[in-house]
């Protein structure tokens, strides 16, 4: 009995501690902001932007939050307002025109940020390393660059050409670096040089970008005005990260970015991070955590109350350690008869169990065959009858008669 109660204690134990350490990790990968995703402003990691959240938390003019609602679902945001797309994909820069909601936003007065990821702005071309190649190539390398520069380079269309005008992204031929500032009216309070990775570059802006910072006579950052509002476009997010404000903080490009909004909103869409409207949401929205509580507190009492009575067990009769009941065995019968079969088909059950009783051959069936074809006669007219004028007693000792007018054969 003790080793029966100690392994169960130990699972117990065992189960408890599994719990707890599954609950830990999952505490603790939420903590550090790791199942969140690059540039998301919940990850606390070197690549998330959570400090960047925070520091602009901390200063009193401004109004900082996260969006989680996705961009096409947003009636409309506030023309005050800067919203901050970090880590964003090159394949989705040119979608965000789509949206009516961001076009409204911007040409309202609203201020677009999209910092891309260096490695995904456009495709890059790798040059095969063929010994064998003709030394004519050089006559057709013009050409190629051409065709090269048309295939593996992004470029809005339609709709999105409006909005993005003639921005170009394509895979830079820089391999990082100091990313210098160019010498235009606005922007003289930002530094010198930026550090800069390597990847994505800008190829053709057109005249309605303002080049901000290039390497190499390649544009990194550029800024253009839409309507009431502008538009920045950043080749690489790195400065946003958690990292960069600690190794690499430039405070005047993380204020110039800004601009001269009172509102900022780091978008979490983007990055997959959207809030759903299931019904955990709900009830935590519109606070029913407590209403849920009791209805199990409730369900767990009903269980309860169906498992062990309220009442404690009647102790009955007993003498040392011989129970004694407190009704007879016909008594116990009759009360298992009434719960267990209606009324109105006593008659019809007392038949049922007696053939089964006494009708064991094809010799009792004969010799009774009178009899058992005028009881289901007098069953058929019974079962005729409204309920109300059923008359089971009287039926039952009809059967009875019936049956007792031969003599009973012997078993």
């Amino acid at each position: 009995m003790r080793m029966r109660v100690f392994s169960l204690l130990l699972l117990v134990v065992a189960l408890v501690g599994l719990l707890a350490g599954v609950s830990w990790l999952i505490h603790l990968r939420f903590e550090t902001g790791q199942a969140y995703p690059r540039g998301s402003s919940l990850r606390a990691d070197p690549v998330g932007a959570k400090a960047l959240f925070e520091a602009y938390e901390s200063i009193d003019r401004l109004d900082v939050r996260r969006n989680f609602t996705p961009l096409n679902e947003i009636d409309d945001l506030p023309s005050e307002a800067t919203l901050l797309l970090l880590n964003t994909r090159g394949w989705n820069l040119y979608q965000l025109a789509q949206f009516d909601s961001i076009e409204r936003f911007v040409s309202s007065g609203g201020r677009l940020v999209v910092a891309l990821n260096p490695e995904h702005v456009a495709y890059q071309y790798i040059e095969g390393d063929d010994e064998g190649a003709d030394e004519d190539s050089e006559a057709i390398e013009g050409q190629e660059e051409v065709d090269r520069k048309s295939v593996f380079a992004r470029r809005a269309e339609g709709k999105q050409r409006r909005f993005w005008a003639e921005v170009e992204l394509v895979y830079g031929e820089h391999e990082g670096g100091d990313a210098l500032c160019v010498d235009v009216d606005g922007v003289a309070a930002l530094p010198l040089s930026l550090p800069w990775r390597e990847g994505g570059a800008l190829g053709e802006t057109g005249e309605d970008w303002t080049p901000v910072y290039q390497i190499e006579e390649e544009v990194v950052v550029a800024q253009r005005a839409y309507g009431r509002g502008s538009i920045v476009l950043l080749t690489d997010d790195y400065l946003f990260s958690n990292e960069a404000l600690l190794k690499h903080r430039y405070a005047e490009l993380l204020t110039w970015v800004l601009g001269d909004q009172s509102t900022i909103i780091f978008d979490e869409t983007h990055l997959g991070v959207s809030e759903s409207t299931g019904v955990a949401i709900l009830m935590r929205r519109y606070r029913l955590g407590g209403f849920c509580l009791g209805c199990a507190v409730l369900l767990l009492l009903v269980v309860w109350r169906g498992v062990s009575p309220l009442l404690p067990a009647h102790a009955g009769r007993s003498q040392g350690n011989v129970m004694f009941a407190e009704h007879s065995t016909e008594a116990g019968l009759s009360d298992l008869v009434r719960r267990s079969v209606s009324a109105v088909d006593l008659p019809r059950e007392a038949f049922s169990q007696w053939k089964d009783s006494f009708i064991r051959n094809a010799a009792d069936e004969a010799y009774y065959a009178q009899e058992i074809q005028e009881v289901h006669t007098l069953l058929a007219e019974y079962a005729d009858l409204p309920k109300r004028k059923r008359k089971p007693f009287e039926c039952h000792l009809n059967i009875q008669s019936i049956i007792n007018r031969k003599k009973r054969r012997r078993l």
